[in-house]
């Protein structure tokens, strides 16, 4: 892979477009503390630049990753992918990334593993597509400090 530059940051933008580094950050959280021109202008600047907010650098910033994290444990049928899709376009129209733990077989051991798994990435919650009894039970043991939703039918 040839060198290539790296990719703009705020300060890039700012020096473009004229303005501060707090005023790239205002436009990037679209605060309404900006002006509609210094607003295109940055907007401009991001556009040429090729400036794409980094989420990790905000995750830092916020103490929020801004993911939610899912686990499934069947990938293969049509429901849960389904599922799993519309969870993922959900969370996309609310800003939200996903990411996804899927463990092959049942037990409170792959759970944990699931979870830790998930808490290392900083989740904000979970969605648990769990449609065996056996799966809730291992979840609901397994979670600690994270909402969680359970989505699944169970029998009787």
């Amino acid at each position: 892979m040839p060198d290539s530059p790296p990719a703009p940051v705020m300060t890039d933008v700012a020096r473009l477009a004229g303005v501060s580094h707090q005023t790239v950050s205002r436009v990037v959280n679209d605060s309404p503390h900006v002006s509609a021109q210094t607003r295109t202008r940055v907007l401009a600047a991001m556009e040429q630049l090729g400036y794409r907010r980094n989420a990790v650098a905000r995750a830092l910033a916020t103490r929020r990753s801004g993911t939610l994290g899912v686990i499934t444990f069947d990938t293969v049928l049509h429901g849960p992918v389904t599922t799993l899709y519309g969870v993922e376009q959900a969370a996309g129209a609310l800003g939200l990334g996903v990411s996804i733990a899927v463990v092959d077989r049942v037990s409170s051991d792959a759970v944990v593993r699931a979870l830790g798994r998930l808490e290392d990435q900083s989740v904000e919650g979970v969605v648990a597509l769990a449609t065996q009894e056996d799966a809730v039970r291992a979840l609901t043991a397994g979670l600690r400090a994270l909402p969680a939703v359970f989505v699944g039918g169970l029998a009787g």
